[in-house]
């Protein structure tokens, strides 16, 4: 009776049995586009070849509608932290730090028995809270011969900062306590501009000519969408055309024209801006195939390591990105508008005891679901304060009758904008324009603002009250919203 009891006690501590808690692994990494991975079938799937984490949505869930409420890095990172929106959270741009009083799912995990460990980028003015030990970059880190600082101090390795990342997550789980739950986050700079690589992957597709985006040639500057000619004035996030160059930007041919071999610009005539173009893109798109083939050949080391030791049934691992990133649509690269390659981020959630191997799942999901999701597994209770919904229903592919129609989205930086994305429409307002509209079922690219055309009159109506209504629910005062 005294063996049984100290269990007895657990269970009712925890909610539920301490062997039930599962493992969890986090991979989130920085810029990497869905349609680069070859999971997701598109364009590039011959291309960018990604089999670790192919392997992931092959024996667990893909998430094909699954979006970022803020698409650049810090505030990304901190929705995922906290299940809030930046509006709540605090951090609304670049080098934000969360509120004290915002929830932190790794705190929550640690107070219902989980040993936490962080390693990687950070990204983050605030510290690092709920982990038991982390060792992070500075801003984005280097590539190469990175410097960590945390819990441990100070670490210098040298090498490349994916292996390295790996290397000391490795370290840890060989070292953790093996009678307790785990949380590892490795959180890899890879594939961030420059796409920095390791030279093992120097000779990846050279010489083979990569397939290009179906917008790549067309001029931003000559759409209807002034959300995207905003963008156009206050970034240098475009192949080749951009107003910003007169304020000391460079757009990315003229960044990249004297890179040194092997990723030198291809042959092409510097007299012809379509040529510039074409070879600015293929430029890019080898160093960010090679780049995130790192990724990969490392998430196998993982997945690897979770075989020998037996514990692949009982961890969750996820595969997820802090935002989409463009490659070459409207031929610009980055990110930060509303538009799909931008917002849409890959998630890939493997769990064998609750996911069904192989299995999609299209519903209308956002990166502040991530936390209470992962609470809901542990069995730890989830914050009134989060504002993200568990997808643990949706993991069991239980259908749910009140699942949100739209996602909110918000963006304080250039080309200040608000609002929300359906099943069909992308329908946002920018600041100091007229709103504007996207039908990506007749218009996927999102060629054309339709705002104003007679037959989306009553759409736009629909829509509008849709985008109050998530106003009122994700408590944003019009005194926030981007513009205000």
């Amino acid at each position: 009776m005294k063996n049984i009891l100290p269990l007895v006690l657990a269970v009712l501590w925890f909610g539920i049995s301490a062997f039930a808690q599962p493992n969890v692994v986090v991979v989130l990494v920085d810029d990497h586009a869905f349609e680069a991975i070859s999971a997701y079938d598109t364009y590039l799937k011959d291309y960018a070849k990604t089999p670790a984490i192919d392997r992931l949505a092959n024996e667990g869930m893909r998430f094909d509608n699954f979006v970022c409420a803020n698409s650049i890095c810090s505030p990304s990172r901190a929705s995922i932290l906290t299940g809030q929106y930046s509006h709540k959270n605090g951090v609304t741009g670049l080098g934000g730090g969360i509120n004290d009083d915002s929830p932190q799912y790794p705190e929550l995990l640690k107070e219902v028995g989980y040993q936490t460990f962080l390693v990687g980028k950070w990204h983050l003015k605030s510290l690092p809270k709920g982990y038991d030990k982390y060792m992070v970059v500075k801003g984005q880190g280097s590539y190469f011969d990175p410097t960590f600082n945390g819990s441990e101090g100070t670490w210098k390795r040298k090498g490349y900062s994916t292996d390295i990342y790996t290397d000391i997550a490795m370290d840890w789980l060989k070292g953790r306590d093996r009678e307790k739950p785990f949380l590892l986050s490795l959180q890899f700079k890879a594939p961030h501009h420059e796409y920095g690589h390791a030279a093992r992957y120097d000779d990846l597709l050279a010489d083979v000519e990569i397939p290009e985006a179906p917008t790549l040639y067309d001029d931003p500057r000559e759409s209807n969408s002034n959300m995207k000619k905003e963008f156009m004035k206050r970034t240098k996030f475009h192949m080749l055309y951009t107003t910003a160059l007169k304020k000391g930007g460079a757009n990315y041919y003229e960044r990249h024209l004297n890179d040194e071999a092997p990723n030198e610009m291809w042959p092409h005539d510097p007299g012809s801006e379509k040529d510039k173009i074409r070879v600015a893109y293929q430029h890019m798109m080898h160093k960010y195939i090679r780049c995130l083939t790192g990724n990969d050949d490392n998430l196998k080391r993982v997945l690897d390591y979770l075989d020998v030791e037996g514990l692949t049934e009982d961890t969750i691992v996820i595969y997820t990105s802090d935002q989409g990133y463009w490659l070459g649509q409207n031929g610009f690269y980055d990110k930060r508008l509303i538009l799909e390659t931008s917002m849409r981020m890959p998630f890939i959630i493997r769990y064998p005891k609750l996911i069904e191997a192989g299995t999609v799942n299209d519903d209308l999901c956002i990166n502040v679901d991530i936390a209470p999701t992962l609470l809901e597994l542990a069995g730890a209770e989830i914050p009134k304060a989060m504002q993200g919904r568990s997808m643990v229903p949706l993991l069991k592919e239980d259908w749910v009758d009140d699942w949100r129609k739209s996602q909110f989205y918000t963006y304080w930086g250039a080309s200040k904008h608000y609002g929300i994305r359906t099943d069909r429409y992308t329908y946002v307002k920018v600041t100091d324009h007229p709103p504007e509209l996207f039908d990506r079922r007749v218009d996927p690219e999102q060629m054309k603002n339709v705002i104003g055309e007679v037959s989306y009159r009553e759409v736009t109506k629909i829509l509008e009250k849709e985008l109050q209504k998530q106003i009122s629910e994700t408590d944003i005062s019009l005194d926030e919203l981007p513009g205000a």
